[in-house]
């Protein structure tokens, strides 16, 4: 069957053979090291954070062959970086797995652009590549809810307690407006503790309205920071309530 090239340059750069190591055992047996960042805590502050697993280090591990990673309680993308090969793992926000990896050096980094005070990321250093294991990511989410919030009434409502931050996945909210003969309006802001606004509408009801508007957003993926908060601002409706719902991971 007949194919086309498409148009293409030659590789620049020197192709250097490095050694694969994933079927070398280990003079020193198998062996893995357990690691814990706390990001923005443990880690001073910063998001990246360099692992060299020789020189002074009591580790005796002769090789870096794979990594278990658990990155469930942390809300961003996770990239282990090992200069020596130019390899690159990257393990998605709130997964985990089992995974291999490619270098012939004994330090890396960890980064995390982004991350926030509570979130986790648990890994184990290997010197050997273990079974395959099929680890699944906990599918289990926080919810708040509001009910019954006037909807002429300007002001905030706090829909997420302050001190928490986390994930916002799905996010339903209701205006049902009460019938009146005049139309009426407001403006709904979703922000987080931090001031930043993830969500905003504006609510124009016609007249003589007895209906009810409802929003579903799903698959957000947005991150928030202490807390979230519903304000309802230039309202001119006459009544009707507002209702919330936020389904989120936390951190």
């Amino acid at each position: 069957m007949p194919f086309t090239i498409p148009a293409f340059v030659q590789y620049q750069s020197p192709m250097f053979p490095l050694r694969g190591l994933w079927n070398r055992p280990p003079v020193e047996g198998d062996q893995f090291v357990n690691a814990e960042l706390d990001w923005l805590t443990t880690t001073n502050g910063v998001n990246a954070v360099q692992f060299s697993l020789s020189g002074n280090s009591p580790v005796a591990l002769s090789q870096i062959v794979s990594l278990s990673v658990d990155n469930g309680r942390c809300g961003v993308d996770v990239d282990f970086i090992f200069p020596d090969s130019g390899f690159v793992l990257t393990v998605a926000a709130h997964n985990q797995g089992l995974y291999p990896v490619f270098t012939n050096a004994l330090m890396f980094y960890a980064s995390a652009p982004g991350a926030a005070a509570g979130d986790i990321t648990i890994l184990q250093i290997l010197n050997s590549v273990p079974p395959p294991v099929q680890l699944t990511a906990t599918s289990a989410q926080n919810h708040a809810s509001l009910g019954g919030i006037p909807a002429n009434v300007n002001g905030p409502v706090q829909l997420v307690a302050a001190g928490v931050s986390g994930t916002l996945n799905t996010l339903q909210i209701s205006v049902g407006a009460a019938t009146t003969a005049a139309a009426g309006a407001a403006a709904l802001t979703l922000t987080d503790g931090a001031g930043h606004t993830l969500w905003q509408t504006y609510v124009d009801m016609p007249p003589n309205s007895n209906a009810t508007i409802p929003y579903n957003l799903n698959g957000l993926a947005l991150r928030f920071v202490n807390g979230l908060v519903l304000t309802i601002a230039g309202s001119t409706l006459t009544g009707g309530y507002v209702t919330a719902n936020a389904f989120y991971t936390a951190p």
